[in-house]
């Protein structure tokens, strides 16, 4: 007989495992056909809900089912695992889509910002360029020019200090979007391999492991459940087959050294004899 406390264990770790699988292929299903959103999340609950009823009814009720029946039923099974895996992969896909995003749109600003401070650093160039142009005996030409240049060349100043400081704040929101992927990153340093194929193996790797093991406990609690019962069930029959020892007073067992004793004593009427006496 299993153990209380394992079926209680297998209990928890069904519906923890089941629960949030289904949460996640759902929410990854709706990501996947968002247009219909509500549509979508009821119609991936309630296949979530018949995989799970079907598996245990399939692991009851196999050696008693039609054989066509039965297989569409395995068939269903698998492909709403299938899809439940889709859903699964999705959701985890999407998450981590939502971190890389972040990422290079933070690259793109910078890339942006750069390119702003270098046009306004190439025209404070070419002022400062056609300043230096002027020959230097055309003292007050000269100066008139930097004159007129300088409020130029004071803005564009400006412009590129503040343009520094918007590119600091995106490396820091790059350093606070890159500590989400750290993890992935250091793996894939290890690994020699490219941030995004670390990123499909592991979610391979969950997809593999986490609806089947649900599908795998819901059938390992049922059976369990019904291992107790029928344990149960046999050990009220043995006890109720036991021999009942009655209270009644005994009768005494009759003493040895007597004569005659422990010996039966059979009287027979002899038949002739009876039919004498009925004459």
């Amino acid at each position: 007989m299993v153990a209380l406390w394992v079926i209680v264990g297998l209990i928890i770790a069904t519906i923890s495992v089941s629960v949030l699988g289904a949460a996640f292929s759902v929410v990854g299903i709706g990501a996947l056909f968002s247009g219909a959103l509500l549509a979508v999340y009821a119609m991936a609950s309630a296949l979530e809900f018949a995989k799970f009823v079907l598996a245990a009814y399939l692991h009851q009720r196999w050696h008693k089912m039609n054989a066509v029946f039965k297989y569409y039923l395995v068939a269903a099974v698998f492909i709403l695992s299938a899809i439940t895996s889709m859903g699964i992969f999705g959701f985890l896909s999407d998450a981590y889509q939502s971190a890389s995003t972040a990422i290079e749109v933070e690259n793109v600003k910078i890339a942006n910002l750069q390119t702003q401070k270098a046009s306004q650093q190439a025209e404070i160039d070419r002022l400062n360029r056609s300043i230096d142009e002027i020959p230097e005996n055309r003292i007050s030409k000269r100066m008139k020019a930097r004159t007129e240049a300088e409020p130029a060349i004071a803005t564009m100043t400006k412009k590129i200090d503040a343009i520094d400081g918007q590119i600091g704040q995106s490396n820091l929101n790059l350093i606070e979007v890159k500590k989400k992927v750290g993890p992935l990153m250091y793996i894939s340093k290890a690994f020699k391999l490219e941030i995004d194929a670390v990123v499909k193996y592991l979610i391979l790797l969950l997809v593999s492991v986490f609806d089947p093991l649900a599908i795998c406990l819901v059938i390992a609690t049922s059976e369990a459940l019904e291992s107790r019962k029928n344990a149960k069930y046999q050990r009220r029959d043995s006890e109720s087959s036991e021999p009942e020892v009655a209270n009644d007073e005994l009768t005494p067992a009759p003493d040895s050294s007597e004569p005659g004793a422990g010996v039966i004593q059979m009287r027979f009427a002899d038949d002739k004899d009876k039919k004498r006496k009925t004459v």
